[in-house]
């Protein structure tokens, strides 16, 4: 059956004469979900459109469903219950949740028994067909997660009165429904994708360590090298990241905490990708740096030597809600902090599990 599903996935992808390119899956999981609802991708689906709805019936009943596309890929498909703007910034989880109760009706319709894909772990209590008849509108909802002991959702028309919740677990698999080179993959096609760098606050806890020299410090991680720090100095009444070779340590972690004014750097960085593969891409700082704090990601660098002109420094981008990291080990010459530009050079390892960074 797997040969066959492979195939038939194989043949969704290949242009037919005339007609626009079919968008591969960002997935095989979604792949697999959209040949079995009988999903047929409308011709121009992310040419001038992100998003498809359609029926699936299921035991004589019909349920809407949603599948979007993003950065030219199928990103998901669910079951149609919370709409746009109720994901905005709970995707993650809204997606999760649209996509395991379509899986819930696979499970259900599904002629072969073994055809299951809900992954462990997941608690439904109360009716959430009854979400599904009602609709987006008047729909209400709230998620709270816990470290280490997952996520609940609430859905409710009525906020003393649930119609239905779900507790599930907060690893990035489970909620994206992609394996380890999956989500590298995407992360790289993000975040070639992503828009323009945003300028960060000066932080309000800044004290005094030297002449004209400022420095805000926000906690280290697992070892004291790897510090969420910055340093300013001040030019009249405004702070201004420190970036000088007279201070390299310092203004290397301020860069890589996120402090990226006036002109960029660039980082020349190497992906060390699952499987043995490397990928190299040269992408602005401020932009890498922004696409992770996005992720809900945290930055925390240290410095391994700082000798002879050159700074090597390792950064960890932790998300420990999600429990994994980003780690980056930059080579940097010092002498380029003194012209605010220039490439530096990285080697990237994604998505590591937090009871295993990468040193």
């Amino acid at each position: 059956m797997r040969k066959a599903l492979t195939i038939g996935l194989l043949l969704l992808c290949i242009s037919l004469p005339g007609a626009a390119r079919q968008l591969p899956f960002a997935s095989e999981r979604v792949a697999r979900i959209a040949a079995a609802v009988g999903w047929k991708a409308p011709g121009d689906l992310g040419h001038g459109r992100d998003s498809d709805h359609f029926p699936f019936v299921c035991q004589g009943k019909s349920y809407p469903v949603i599948v979007e596309c993003r950065n030219g890929f199928v990103d998901h498909i669910g079951l149609d219950i919370f709409g746009k703007e109720l994901k905005e910034g709970n995707r993650l989880a809204c997606d999760f949740v649209e996509r395991y109760l379509l899986e819930t009706l696979l499970d259900r319709c599904a002629a072969d028994p073994g055809y299951g894909f809900k992954p462990t772990g997941v608690s439904l209590f109360g009716n959430w067909e009854e979400v599904v008849e009602k609709g987006h509108e008047g729909l209400l909802f709230s998620c709270s997660c816990a470290e280490g002991a997952g996520a609940r959702m609430e859905l409710a028309y009525d906020v003393d009165l649930p119609v239905f919740t779900i507790s599930f677990p907060t690893t990035l698999k489970v909620l994206t429904g992609k394996d380890k080179d999956e989500l590298e993959n995407a992360f790289l096609r993000d975040l070639s994708a992503s828009g323009e760098a945003k300028e960060r606050p000066v932080p309000g806890n800044l004290k005094r360590v030297g002449q004209n020299l400022y420095v805000s410090e926000n906690g280290y991680w697992e070892i004291e090298p790897a510090q969420n720090s910055a340093w300013f100095t001040k030019r009249g009444n405004a702070y201004q990241p420190l970036c000088a070779a007279s201070h390299p340590a310092e203004s290397v972690i301020t860069l890589l905490t996120g402090y990226v004014w006036d002109k960029d750097y660039s980082v020349k960085a190497s992906f060390h990708q699952y499987g043995y593969k490397k990928r190299e891409t040269t992408i602005p700082l401020s932009r890498l740096l922004d696409h992770c704090f996005d992720e809900g990601c945290t930055p925390y660098a240290g410095i391994e030597s700082n000798k002879n002109g050159t700074v090597v420094a390792t950064l960890f981008l932790v998300n420990q809600q999600l429990g994994y990291c980003h780690t980056f080990r930059f080579t940097i010459n010092a002498s380029l902090l003194d012209k605010r530009d220039g490439v530096f050079l990285a080697k990237a390892y994604l998505y590591t599990p937090l009871n295993h960074p990468h040193r």
